[in-house]
């Protein structure tokens, strides 16, 4: 799989946003704070950061959860299928108020259910199967063979709205990065939430009409990709 570097992540979120938001009149430069620079009747030096629902440094965080999902998951297929398992096909989901907290122990436990099942018909797995594992929320079986099967994580997630305090948090600390920035007239931050990324996935409003001050960005503008929504909360 190719990587992208931050450089072309930020342009691409700055080609979807210019198609959803009337920016001035002016020439675009890509390069490094600021990421954008729009050199029309003035300057305009625009950062774009991502809006996280949690700190990826925390374990319980999606950014570290999803992963772990699915190591354990593909752990468990492994482990059953050496033990003479079925090649019958799992979904599972998981309670994000239960983070995984022991991989190992977790992997085991999923390898006892789908022992526990696969005698059973294609559908839905009573929850009463699996009450003693708080992490999974969901499970469902498809008790055909297959000659690759694959488990599989899905994920139902809750919408949330936006945090006011998380993203003062953003602006802040963008600026104090901003000493650093090449001189403009100006400057916008750019706040995406990707909506592909469910670390990220909220809704972009802010209940009541308090808007977030910054003495270095004139416009703060948080952008929910897809579907092109735009809250300007300066």
């Amino acid at each position: 799989m190719i990587m992208r570097s931050n450089q072309d992540i930020e342009r691409h979120y700055f080609e979807l946003f210019r198609r959803d938001y009337g920016l001035p009149e002016g020439t675009i430069e890509y390069g490094d704070k600021p990421d954008v620079i729009l050199d029309g009747e003035k300057r305009i030096g625009i950062e774009i950061t991502n809006f996280f629902l949690e700190d990826g440094a925390l374990a319980e965080s999606e950014q570290v959860q999803r992963n772990a999902r699915e190591t354990v998951v593909s752990n468990a297929q492994k482990v059953y299928l050496v033990n003479c398992g079925k090649r019958i096909q799992l979904s599972f989901s998981f309670d994000k108020a239960s983070p995984i907290k022991n991989q190992g122990k977790l992997v085991n436990k999923l390898v006892e259910l789908a022992r526990k099942i696969d005698g059973q018909k294609t559908g839905k797995v009573s929850r009463n199967l699996f009450m003693e594992i708080p992490e999974v929320s969901f499970v469902y079986l498809d008790s055909k063979e297959y000659e690759n099967p694959k488990w599989r994580v899905i994920q139902c997630y809750d919408g949330k709205i936006m945090s006011r305090e998380k993203l003062r948090a953003v602006v802040r600390d963008k600026e104090a990065q901003s000493k650093s920035y090449r001189p403009c007239d100006a400057y916008w931050l750019i706040v995406v939430v990707d909506f592909i990324d469910r670390a990220q996935d909220q809704e972009i409003r802010i209940g009541g009409n308090e808007k977030i001050d910054s003495a270095v960005f004139e416009k703060i503008i948080v952008y929910k990709t897809v579907f092109g929504h735009v809250f300007e909360a300066k």
